[in-house]
């Protein structure tokens, strides 16, 4: 709803005419029509566009400001309002245009002529006041080359003198009785939603006032300034986001196959920040005065001002003292806002000016005209309020959506989930690096959540099994390198395990032969029945793979049938530097005969450390014989020997302590932390 008071001492409510126009450009439309008509097309208007009267049908005495059936702009009755092309070389050029009334107020992109639109009051929808009104079809008419117009509609049509009566259209809701009448060359494609569907920037305006009640006449002669304006309210709301991303496991470890990963990704927006509040538009002031020959009379007014209902004063593009020399003038202005407003907020624009003479021998009367916006509604734009999610896997990028759309429930939140699956090394570890980045859709802001996993199949050791060293390439490597020279013997080694009283003190001074017997004795006495005798010569195994490994040899002959040293059958640098994952412990199949084992499932599935069985979660091998080959009690955390057995009666944790030396002798170990 709009308000417009005036304060004027010589207040006018009478008709006024602009003959100024408000858009074009040079460029001509041409005509549309048959033989004396060049055809239709769309463009820009030029020429100038009026109102006036038509004595001729209506009588005279209805101009009340201006030269009366040329260019009249104070009428009084918005019924004797007609259009014509203006005098002489000034008149529009040839071409196929439409008319319409609107209500002031729609400066800049407000201002539009199509039928359906707000300002229109010449449409059928929507209506104001009245209810008058017409399809833009029926405002159709023809410049002809020679200056005619044709017309073909309901509206009365005096072609005598190429005049159109511009009745029936609304009632202005402008308190002061301003109307618009926009011309437009009618567009070569009509559309179907506010039609025709002109570029309102092409077409020309011209400003009228036409009696809306007995209203004095002005004292001194002229007319006071009228005032109106258009109101928008804006604002920013930016938004932040943050990204998430987890997985299921972030470590497999298997024997073959493929391990899978279960990625969620969770994306959240907050709130959002305002900013940027404000009020903006156009203000029009209308100068009315005119002199004999319709030519607007100036002005000078003390300034433009404008305030919002809250004090707010609002910046008035020069708007300050000036003459005004046309008969509407717009200023741009815009207002500043803190926060947007807890309540309905209005906006007025003031224009003031002094008494003054002016040209057309008249005396315009100090005062001020001023309007009210009401209800100033706010638009809000949004920046970055939408993200796009990606997925960087192994290199490979993918698209996991947009959001919103939000979670069902949700309006801040949005989860993904998928999964990955890979292929598991024959031995060791591989790394996936996995990212999740969202992208913000206006300033394409970024922010990304890592997470990498690894997939593990079990270390090459090198060690050998327990069928290896009861077999005959085992048994000649304890014959022939079991006391290197310069080194400490097989026998010393194992001996001393447990500071000699672990489970091979009886080891202690053995000849080689007699290692050989010695260690084919634990093994071949190993039965999956008695868990004791099989655990130790695993554990045997192990210690004899960790002491060829470790220890240098030299031997004095050579040639096809000399013993084969160590090195050719385990690798150099020492097992028992291998650190061992104790969390990823195989339940192990043994085959007794051959000598080999292999992990069930091909899964590890027992917690050494979570189990009690080691004071550790990994360490390495070395260590591991030792707190096997040391006494312990229960809790287990400086040995696990309790002689002639381990862990005391405790079968299962045995059989833990079995299994870890089992994946060592078989390289199904896997590496740990």
């Amino acid at each position: 709803m709009r308000t417009w008071h005036r304060h004027a001492t010589a207040a006018t409510m009478l008709a006024v005419a602009l003959a100024c126009s408000d858009s074009s450009s040079p460029v001509s439309p041409t005509a549309l029509s048959p033989t004396h008509k060049p055809a239709r097309t769309s463009g820009p208007v030029t020429g100038a566009v009026f109102t006036t009267t038509d004595p001729d049908v209506d009588g005279s005495g209805h101009c009340k400001n201006g030269n009366e059936a040329v260019n009249c702009n104070i009428y009084d009755g918005k019924q004797f309002v007609w259009l014509t092309g203006g005098p002489g070389t000034s008149s529009l050029p040839a071409g196929d245009y439409f008319f319409a009334v609107l209500a002031p107020g729609g400066q800049g992109g407000n201002r539009n002529p199509n039928d359906g639109t707000p300002k229109n009051l010449s449409d059928l929808s929507p209506r104001t006041n009245t209810g008058a009104g017409d399809d833009w079809t029926n405002r159709r008419f023809t410049i002809n080359l020679d200056g005619s117009i044709s017309y073909a509609g309901t509206h009365d049509f005096d072609a005598t003198n190429n005049k159109i009566r511009l009745m029936g259209y609304d009632d202005t809701p402008n308190a002061g009785g301003v109307y618009i009448l926009a011309i437009c060359a009618v567009p070569s494609a009509i559309s179907s939603t506010n039609p025709p569907g002109v570029d309102p920037s092409i077409c020309k305006y011209d400003a009228f006032k036409a009696k809306v009640g007995e209203e004095p006449p002005p004292t001194g002669g002229a007319e006071a300034l009228g005032i109106d304006k258009d109101a928008a309210g804006s604002n920013d709301n930016t938004f932040k986001w943050t990204i998430l991303k987890s997985v299921d496991k972030t470590k497999v470890e298997q024997i073959g196959g493929t391990a899978t990963f279960n990625y969620t990704v969770v994306v959240t927006r907050d709130g959002g920040t305002i900013s940027s509040v404000k009020v903006s538009g156009s203000i029009a002031v209308f100068n009315l005065n005119v002199d004999k020959d319709g030519n607007t009379v100036p002005v000078a007014i003390t300034g433009v001002t404008d305030a919002l209902s809250d004090n707010t004063t609002c910046t008035v593009t020069n708007g300050g003292a000036q003459t005004l020399t046309q008969v509407e003038t717009d200023f741009a202005y815009s207002c500043s806002l803190s926060a947007l407003p807890s309540s309905s907020l209005d906006n007025k624009a003031t224009v003031a000016w002094d008494g003054q003479d002016l040209s057309n021998s008249t005396h315009l009367d100090g005062g001020s005209a001023d309007f009210t916006f009401t209800g100033i509604v706010f638009t809000e734009t949004k920046i970055d309020d939408q993200v796009t999610v990606t997925d960087t896997f192994n290199g490979v990028k993918t698209t996991l959506g947009t959001v919103p759309p939000f979670d069902l429930g949700s309006t801040t939140k949005k989860t993904f989930t998928y999964s990955h699956v890979v292929n598991v090394p024959a031995h060791d570890c591989v790394t996936y690096n996995n990212s999740a980045v969202f992208t913000t859709n206006t300033t394409a802001a970024t922010d990304h959540s890592d997470q990498s996993v690894q997939v593990c199949g079990p270390h090459a050791t090198g060690a050998l099994t327990i069928g290896f060293w009861k077999g005959p390439n085992g048994n000649s490597l304890i014959q022939n390198f079991c006391a290197p020279y310069g080194k400490t013997s097989l026998a010393s080694y194992l001996s001393g395990l447990g500071a000699g009283a672990g489970p091979f003190a009886t080891a202690a001074g053995l000849t080689c032969s007699q290692l050989v017997t010695y260690v084919n004795g634990v093994i071949v006495g190993a039965s999956a029945t008695d868990m004791n005798k099989m655990l130790k010569a695993q554990m045997l195994a192990t210690a004899l793979d960790v002491y060829f490994s470790s220890f240098g040899y030299t031997t004095g002959t050579s040639g096809k049938n000399a013993p084969k040293p160590p090195s050719n059958f385990l690798p150099n640098g020492g097992i028992g530097t291998f650190k061992m994952d104790l969390t990823a412990i195989c339940p192990m199949v043994d085959n007794t005969t051959a000598g080999s084992a292999n992990c069930s499932a091909s899964k590890p599935s027992t917690n050494g450390f979570a189990s009690g069985a080691f004071p550790w979660g990994s360490q390495y091998v070395s260590t591991i014989l030792a707190f096997a080959s040391t006494a312990g009690v229960s809790p287990w955390t400086t040995g696990a020997f309790t002689s002639p057995t381990w862990y005391g009666s405790d079968r299962t944790k045995q059989e833990i302590l079995k299994n870890v030396f089992d994946q060592i002798n078989n390289q199904l170990a896997f590496t740990g932390p």
